[in-house]
């Protein structure tokens, strides 16, 4: 009789046992991690970062006919790129997925009938040449001005002349900045684009 008690507890335990992990499996486990929304791409941070003026982007066209499958293009001052049949959009503040959707509503449905769109940029640089210690490219890392992209250069050398020193747009305007005056206004220091040249000239006394 107490063999036959031992088995009907010793059956109850191993029920309760496999519900406890039953249970465990299902509701109070950890949950399986989420899986990133970026893939796991370790380049997600720059893929993230706004579009800017000189910033040479490339717009790849697939599952459509009628324009080209790669339309390169470098965001112009005003923050716009053209794009195939005569379309415009404004690039610049915006980031991949936003510009990528912007670009798919210009042409779908009106345009097209469907269109997938990738947007791809080039690692973004500057130049920093002229009196400074470190002149050479740079990596344009985000906001960026004249006096921040010197610094990056090393800062001026002894022969500079702080007060003479040339942004050179991607495009090739030319703008002229004060350092010292910028110095004391931080507003008046200039932004400093991807595909731009800051020169700092020679003082000659």
């Amino acid at each position: 009789m107490e063999m036959k008690h031992c088995r009907v507890i010793v059956r109850i335990l191993a029920s309760v046992c496999l519900l406890l992990a039953f249970a465990l499996q299902t509701g109070c486990g950890t949950p399986p991690p989420r899986p990133r929304s970026d893939g796991g791409n370790p380049f997600q941070d720059r893929i993230n970062t706004t579009f800017n003026p000189g910033d040479k982007v490339v717009i790849d066209f697939a599952d459509t006919q009628g324009v080209p499958s790669q339309w390169p293009q470098t965001v112009r001052e005003d923050g716009s790129i053209t794009l195939p049949l005569n379309q415009t959009v404004t690039a610049a503040g915006k980031q991949k997925g936003q510009l990528e959707q912007e670009i798919h509503d210009l042409y779908v449905p009106k345009i097209l009938r469907r269109v997938t769109v990738n947007v791809r940029s080039e690692q973004r640089t500057f130049f920093v040449t002229g009196e400074v210690k470190l002149p050479g490219q740079k990596e344009h890392t985000g906001s960026m001005t004249a006096l921040r992209a010197i610094g990056v250069a090393g800062d001026f050398t002894d022969f500079a002349d702080r007060k003479d020193i040339d942004i050179i747009r991607a495009s090739g305007q030319k703008v002229k900045m004060n350092g010292k005056d910028a110095l004391k206004h931080p507003e008046r220091d200039i932004p400093v684009y991807p595909g731009d040249t800051v020169h700092v000239n020679r003082r000659f006394f």
